[in-house]
C-alpha cells in the first residue's frame, strides 16, 4: 500500500533529533487522535501543525532571549 498524499505542495525533508519523553508524547497522541478521528494522524501531522500555529510566536521568543544576553 502506497502513502497518502497529504501536502499538496513543494515538499522539504529534514531529520529531527528530539528527547525520548518527546517522542512518546507524540507516539502517543498520533495513537489517540488516529482512533479518535479513524484517520491516520502521524507524528509529522501533530509536528507540522504545531509548527504553523507557533512559529511566530517561537522565534520571538527566541529573538527576545538573544537580546536580554546581549544587553
Amino acid at each position: 500500500m502506497t502513502r497518502p498524499i497529504k501536502l499538496a505542495s513543494e515538499t522539504k525533508t529534514y531529520n529531527l533529533l528530539m528527547r525520548q519523553r518527546q517522542w512518546d508524547m507524540l507516539s502517543r497522541k498520533s495513537h489517540e487522535l488516529t482512533t479518535l478521528t479513524r484517520q491516520q494522524v502521524s507524528a509529522a501531522d501533530i509536528i507540522r501543525l504545531c509548527i504553523d500555529m507557533h512559529m511566530e510566536e517561537t522565534c520571538d521568543e527566541i529573538e527576545r532571549r538573544y537580546r536580554a544576553q546581549n544587553y
